[in-house]
């Protein structure tokens, strides 16, 4: 979050990046224009404390790497007292030139602060913590033109700015202490380093450690012996203490919590926080004392508030989490610790409240929320365009200020490896993590990207990402997907980089991703199993374009549909060379091109003649039309609420509405539909 607005001068050759760099006032008296390099010569070097890190050291050689490859300058790294130079590094090592800014780096909530200053003799980069002075640097790179909009080099922006200089003035802070976007079913070993790349380069980071994970499992692995001789530990069901909802009732169990919690801390002092969260699904422990403490809610806060209070008596600062999930997702009638952050999950919500009334409800019994995202789901959305809240652009731009507003602080989103269809929606979440204050700036953050990712192609390129935008619906996939090919055939003939064209072919490979899956999910026999194979060689085949998540796809697709099967020496742990569906073999042009002409041959547009409407709420009955009888329908499977309408005539009328629940078994604790 801004403290001091800025002015950036960037003296470029390329106008397009010139005309992108944002500007606003600079109004600190010492602000002043730096060159960095001119003519192919670096005018300073950078500059590191003889006390730097090993992380400060690797952030700063990273900076000099960058800045040698936009101004085709070579920048050395040296040790000197920061006078002079790029000076990248603590406030505790630099804190003497900086004296009008302070620094807390024993502040927990202060660890992201940086300075950005230019003076006379050159730039400051001074961050409270190695991990400010790696987000210093990353910001200071963004605002030369530097982009790492999707994991990958395919989609890194590396300008060419012969001549570099800058005009700047900045005091920089997150807006949430900790902002994630993480892999439901984890990285691949290609994806991992690029994923953390793409978390270092835009600020996408864990400020505090906050562990909300459920524990309850934990807690009685780490103390079996204790449960092994107390067996009253246990939550009773039934009558038997078989429950893993540990008795929070006992006050025995209370303090055998608190001594784990305070022993986690003992052990490792860096911790910044330890789980409370209840073990998953139902069974809650059904004595007596358990009931007496209140809610399922009010229970999991007591043992929180108790292990919270106990810590902070030895420890500062340090933190207990918990989720605001599944039964003890409503909230609670007891106010909660300040130092116990609760992550409200935004599914998953029992209680017949909706998700803001639970932020709400929490907000108004505690200090600090986190928000448990969902930004892409595998299983639920199968990484087809449009399908994820992580695509919706606007639902993005309206919730992270919203949620922050309420009191969120914490952003843990769980997402896929699937940046065809979540990599603009990621990229502009990282921009309103860290400043929430960037929702007013949602078409610059567009237009940003497509100019600098697709050159003179950024207007199809602009529909396209319309088209798999998640505010935007399509009645008919074969329409959107043969618009998706068509933005692509656009734009592959305005593309003049190879890099563009590497872009493009990315976003080719997907769309022929999500035609192989329209084919899988709506074949039948024998033609639904051949399907099925050719969308995992395929999209193994295509894996390390990260467009996709084919290692959720590969365990799980198989695993929900009992029609298809995956061959043992097929399945997804076996390694290539030895797995019969695993083929590194890069696509050719001309592949990529049949798969561009065949896509628009193949799904042509839908033109439907006339205006579609959104029906009201004042229905009419459809006697006039003269409709012939046909059988009773079938809704079909529902998640969550639904809202049905029908026509009745005037007075009191019953109305038969047929329901069956309980289908998934894993899920029936929820209780009746």
């Amino acid at each position: 979050m801004k403290s001091i607005t800025s002015k950036i001068r960037i003296v470029c050759l390329a106008t397009i990046a010139s005309a992108l760099m944002l500007l606003s006032a600079c109004v600190h008296t010492t602000c002043e224009t730096t060159t960095l390099a001119d003519g192919g010569k670096a005018s300073m070097c950078v500059i590191v404390s003889s006390n730097a890190t090993d992380r400060v050291r690797k952030a700063a050689d990273d900076l000099a790497d960058y800045l040698g490859r936009m101004s085709g300058a070579k920048f050395k790294v040296i040790e000197a007292d920061g006078r002079k130079g790029i000076v990248v590094g603590t406030a505790a090592d630099f804190g003497g030139l900086v004296a009008d800014s302070t620094f807390d780096a024993k502040d927990i909530k202060r660890r992201e602060e940086y300075l950005l200053r230019s003076h006379k003799n050159g730039v400051f980069l001074i961050g409270a913590t190695d991990l400010a002075v790696e987000d210093a640097v990353w910001d200071f790179l963004y605002r030369l033109g530097y982009r790492q909009f999707f994991p990958g080099k395919t989609w890194e922006v590396i300008p060419s700015i012969p001549k570099l200089s800058i005009t700047l003035d900045v005091k920089e802070k997150p807006s949430y202490y900790t902002r994630m976007i993480w892999y439901g079913y984890g990285a691949w070993d290609y994806a991992k380093q690029p994923y953390q790349d793409w978390n270092l380069r835009n600020r996408v980071r864990r400020g505090i450690g906050l562990e909300s994970g459920h524990a309850y499992g934990r807690i009685i692995k780490y103390n079996k012996a204790a449960f092994e001789k107390h067996p009253e530990y246990y939550g009773l069901l039934n009558g038997k203490r078989t429950s893993s909802k540990i008795c929070i009732g006992n006050p025995a169990l209370r303090k055998l919590v608190v001594d784990y919690a305070i022993r986690e801390f003992d052990k490792n002092p860096k911790l910044d926080s330890v789980s409370m969260d209840p073990s998953d699904g139902g069974e809650w422990c059904e004595c007596e004392r358990c009931a007496a403490l209140g809610s399922i809610t009010d229970r999991a806060v007591t043992l929180a508030n108790t292990v919270a209070e106990a810590v902070n008596k030895k420890y500062h600062d340090k933190y207990i989490g918990m989720y605001g999930y599944n039964l003890h997702s409503p909230p609670p009638n007891i106010d909660v610790h300040p130092n116990v952050v609760i992550s409200v999950a935004s599914a998953f919500i029992k209680g017949g409240i909706t998700l803001d009334q639970v932020i709400s409800g929490w907000s108004e019994r505690g200090d600090t929320l986190g928000i448990r995202e969902y930004y892409g789901v595998n299983t639920w959305d199968r990484d087809m365009p449009g399908k994820s809240h992580g695509s919706n652009l606007k639902r993005l731009a309206r919730t992270i200020p919203e949620f922050h507003a309420k009191g969120g602080r914490f952003m843990s989103a769980e997402s896929s490896d699937a940046w065809g269809m979540n990599g603009l929606g990621h990229y502009m979440a990282s921009r309103l993590l860290w400043d929430v204050n960037n929702n007013a700036r949602c078409d610059e953050i567009v237009n940003d990207f497509l100019i600098r990712a697709f050159g003179p192609a950024a207007e199809p390129m602009r529909h396209f990402y319309e088209v798999i935008d998640g505010q935007n619906t399509f009645l008919i996939f074969d329409d959107q997907l043969g618009r998706m090919y068509r933005h692509l055939k656009e734009a592959r003939k305005l593309a003049d980089t190879p890099q563009i064209h590497a872009r493009l072919n990315d976003l080719i490979l997907y769309s022929r991703y999500c035609e192989l899956f329209d084919e899988y999910r709506t074949a039948n026999g024998k033609a639904r199993q051949a399907a099925f194979e050719r969308v995992i060689r395929y999209g193994y085949r295509m894996r390390k374009t990260m467009m996709i998540h084919i290692m959720a796809l590969y365990r799980d697709l198989g695993y929900r549909d009992d029609l298809v099967s995956t061959p043992k020496e097929a399945q997804w742990d076996v390694p290539e060379g030895k797995n019969p569906w695993k083929s590194s073999d890069p696509f050719t042009d001309k592949e990529l091109t049949a798969f561009l002409t065949h896509g628009i041959v193949n799904h042509q547009l839908v033109e439907l003649g006339f205006e579609p409407v959104a029906y009201s709420e004042d229905l009419v009955p459809a006697t006039p039309l003269g409709l012939s009888a046909v059988p009773l329908g079938d809704i079909g499977l529902g998640r969550e609420s639904r809202v049905f309408y029908t026509w009745v005539k005037k007075g009191q009328t019953t109305i038969e509405l047929k329901i069956t629940g309980g289908l998934i078994p894993s899920y029936r604790f929820f209780g009746n539909v």
